[in-house]
């Protein structure tokens, strides 16, 4: 295997694998969220997991995207990540993702809690 052919395969591969694990971790924050929200009895724990999803659901004509927005949040994340050239550039793009996510967990909870 040439190095040029290894480069390439790895750049179908790590964006490929990047879009299963985040469905994956999809898969698993729903269960999650569902185990927290039915013994507290509230959707908190929907905010803080999948918060642009609640942004989106406290405006009310964008109701039906925030399944969509829920379902493919932590595949585009994983692919942001996965899409970086070096390793240092995918470190810079989860922290930035990180700090994007807390973002929109304090903006939901504050419209969780306005509501």
């Amino acid at each position: 295997m040439t190095p040029e052919y290894k480069t390439n395969l790895l750049r179908v591969v790590y964006p490929l694998l990047a879009v299963l694990l985040g469905t994956l971790l999809t898969a698993i924050a729903f269960l999650l969220v569902g185990y927290a929200s039915y013994a507290c009895q509230c959707s908190m724990p929907i905010t803080i997991a999948f918060p642009f999803a609640t942004i989106v659901w406290s405006l009310r004509r964008w109701e039906s995207i925030g399944g969509v927005l829920m379902a493919f949040e932590f595949p585009v994340y994983a692919l942001l990540v996965a899409l970086g050239k070096t390793r240092k550039g995918r470190i810079r793009l989860a922290l930035f993702l990180l700090g994007v996510h807390v973002g929109a967990v304090i903006l939901g909870l504050f419209m969780y809690w306005g509501s």
